[in-house]
């Protein structure tokens, strides 16, 4: 379906710095899939201006194994994005919609916290989550936005990430749609 979920790859991957992203390519080349480099090439040369400092990991997967793999001993922020249930309708503009959940988090098991640090440390993956949504809106009422395309749906439900049924980690999910046109 045109590279649905390459493109939320390639979307998000504009908020993190390129260490990050270079870390999350290991494919061995021999098991590449076809078009793996060519992804990798643009990702990494995407434009600085919306890398969000402080970002650990990046990852984007519905696969709990390799969410839990990947954000294994993380010190920093995470941005992790799920996506979700399709709608499909291929004769209307915006007619094929996505659900989409784009979480914050930070480990909160780090023993060195006390109950102001975690306030912190929960501040600042709202300060985060907020920045991309707002980045996301703003684009979208650009001239330069497809017409046939939504980035966010609004009101866009922000809840927090209990650590307990996230590894260990805690804080911000954002639950919302997007809208693309495919006819």
């Amino acid at each position: 379906m045109n590279d649905l979920i390459i493109n939320l790859f390639k979307y998000f991957s504009k908020f993190v710095p390129k260490e990050v992203l270079k870390g999350i390519f290991i494919q061995p080349d021999g098991s590449k899939k076809a078009g793996y480099d060519e992804i990798v090439a643009e990702v990494m040369s995407l434009p600085d201006d919306n890398i969000i400092p402080g970002l650990d990991k990046f990852v984007i997967s519905i696969n709990e194994s390799f969410v839990s793999e990947r954000i294994k001993n993380a010190t920093g922020f995470i941005l992790f994005v799920e996506y979700g249930t399709v709608s499909a309708d291929h004769s209307t503009i915006k007619g094929i919609t996505q659900h989409l959940a784009v979480t914050v988090v930070y480990n909160f098991s780090n023993n060195n916290n006390d109950n102001l640090n975690e306030i912190l440390n929960m501040d600042t993956c709202l300060d985060i989550l907020d920045r991309i949504i707002r980045i996301m809106g703003d684009e979208q009422e650009s001239l330069d936005f497809c017409a046939n395309g939504e980035l966010v749906t609004y009101p866009v439900e922000i809840r927090p990430v209990d650590p307990v049924e996230f590894y260990g980690f805690g804080g911000w999910c954002a639950m919302f749609s997007n809208a693309n046109t495919i006819l």
